[in-house]
Formats: C-alpha cells, sequence, structure tokens
C-alpha cells in the first residue's frame, strides 16, 4: 500500500523514533486489512469496532489480553494515520472521533534484594545465566536472546550489544561472579554461537516458570521488572541518570526518567 509508505516517511520526516517508524505503520495496515473497504469509506463506527475487538485480542508474547496501554498505543497510530490522510489532502473529513484515554503511568514493579535472591536461589544455571544477563547486565529479552558468545570478553569482564533497540551499540561491564557463572555455563554445554542457545519466548517462559518456583508468580511480575530494578539500584546507588540511560539502552533521556518516579525502601548489594 504506497500511503502506508508514505505515512512511514511522514513519522520519520517528522523525527519520531524507530520503533514507532517501524511499529505505527504495522498497526495501520492491520487495521486496514480488518476493515476490507478503501480508506475513504472508513467510518468512525470502523474505528470503534476495531478497539472493541483489541480489548477481547490475545497478546502473541503473553498469550493473556492486550494491556490497556498496548492498545492505546495501536489507536494512537490510527489516529496519526487518518490526521496525516486529512492534513494532505487524502480525506477532507477525519473519521477518528474516538475520545479514547491513554492509561495513567503506572509504578514500575521492582523486585526487593531478598526477591532477588529468592530468584537466584531457586534457578537453574540455564535460568541464573538469564538473570545475570536481564537483571545485572539490564539487557531486553531479545537482546539477551541474540547475545553471541564472541560477544562476551570473560577478561575483560565486558558484554558487547552489537545491535540493541534502534541499532543501538553499548558495551556493560559486569561482575566477577557473573563472569565465573557464565564461564562455567559456556564451558559446560556444548560449544554454541549463542550463550543461551534459546528463543526470546522460552526466555520469557524459563523466567514464568522461575516466578512460580520462587513464589511470586502472582505478584504481577513481569521479566521487564529485572532491567526496572537494576536502574533503580543504580540510581540509587548515585549513578549519573545520563549512565543510567546508557546502560539501559534507551535512545532518549525521557524514558530512563521514568525511573526517577519509582520509590524504593531498599538498598541492594551488586551481585
Amino acid at each position: 500500500m504506497e500511503d502506508i509508505y508514505l505515512f512511514r516517511k511522514e513519522l520519520q520526516n517528522l523525527g519520531y523514533c524507530e520503533s514507532v517508524v517501524n511499529f505505527y505503520p504495522k498497526t495501520v495496515k492491520r487495521f486496514l486489512e480488518y476493515c476490507k473497504k478503501p480508506r475513504e469509506y472508513i467510518k468512525t463506527i470502523d474505528i470503534l469496532e476495531y478497539h472493541q475487538l483489541l480489548q477481547t485480542t490475545k497478546s502473541r508474547v503473553t498469550k493473556g489480553n492486550l494491556s490497556q496501554s498496548g492498545i492505546a498505543g495501536k489507536m494512537r497510530a490510527i489516529r496519526m494515520y487518518f490526521d496525516y490522510l486529512q492534513r494532505t489532502g487524502q480525506r477532507k473529513d477525519n473519521p477518528y472521533q474516538l475520545k479514547i484515554k491513554t492509561p495513567k503511568y503506572q509504578e514500575r514493579k521492582v523486585f526487593t534484594d531478598e526477591e532477588i535472591r529468592k530468584l537466584y536461589n531457586k534457578s537453574t544455571p540455564l535460568q541464573s545465566i538469564i538473570l545475570h544477563l536481564c537483571y545485572a547486565c539490564g539487557l531486553r529479552r531479545n537482546e539477551a536472546a541474540e547475545l553471541k558468545t564472541k560477544d562476551i570478553d570473560l577478561e575483560a569482564q565486558l558484554l558487547y550489544i552489537r545491535k540493541g533497540k534502534g541499532k543501538k551499540r553499548r558495551v556493560i561491564p559486569f561482575t566477577k561472579q557473573v563472569k565465573k557463572d557464565i564461564e562455567d555455563f559456556i564451558f559446560s554445554s556444548e560449544e554454541k554461537e549463542y550463550i543461551l542457545n534459546i528463543t526470546a519466548e522460552r526466555i520469557y517462559l524459563e523466567f514464568k516458570y522461575l516466578l512460580k518456583k520462587s513464589g511470586l508468580y502472582k505478584q504481577g511480575f513481569t521479566l521487564h521488572c529485572l532491567r526496572h530494578t537494576i536502574a533503580t539500584q543504580l540510581l540509587e546507588q548515585g549513578m549519573e541518570l545520563e549512565k543510567v540511560r546508557d546502560f539501559l539502552g534507551h535512545e532518549y533521556l525521557g524514558t530512563t526518567q521514568i525511573y526517577t518516579r519509582i520509590k524504593i525502601q531498599w538498598k541492594s548489594d551488586s551481585i
């Protein structure tokens, strides 16, 4: 669809980040496929029905219903698409007349020091490495899944993310304990290209199993909470916000500033 391509170019020209430039056009394409009619014939009722459909749509990752923030993001993409069509004269009217409230900020959940210890104590060797990568090193799930053995310098205790979110590269230091466990994990298994040698979805499932073993499954924790936890620790220990941004691989400082809103009552030693 040419208009989807042009909409994507419009987002690029307006300076939106790469994730928005990629996500919004795909979202709009799925919406148009659902409507099964030319864009000029789409009405407000079509958008309303799609919004209602999203309320019962299952996430391909969590298998549960889409979050309200996720739904709001999809609807925002559709609204911006019709704003673009009207602004460029491709439609005289704008069918997006819905007033959908974006969910208010929700405080990020973080693990306590005791809960982190409980996770490590209950973990298998594989689950322990997942904790090291996603907690101690602050990696995203996809980054952990795509991490290659050649990207870890055990001697220098450095981990290289060659292509993170938004194609950002970064170097992450790790502790002697992390070094020892990764070293043992690598040499105790067959030679392989990737450290974990499992998919991002399998990482999620392994962490889910670990939460259940640790008695933390029903407390609303997700794998991403590990990143929130290490970010909170670093800020509590006095690391500058800019350095925490670089550690996490955020493109914008505003994204990292979310973590300054977390209020915790504990200090934690580094692993």
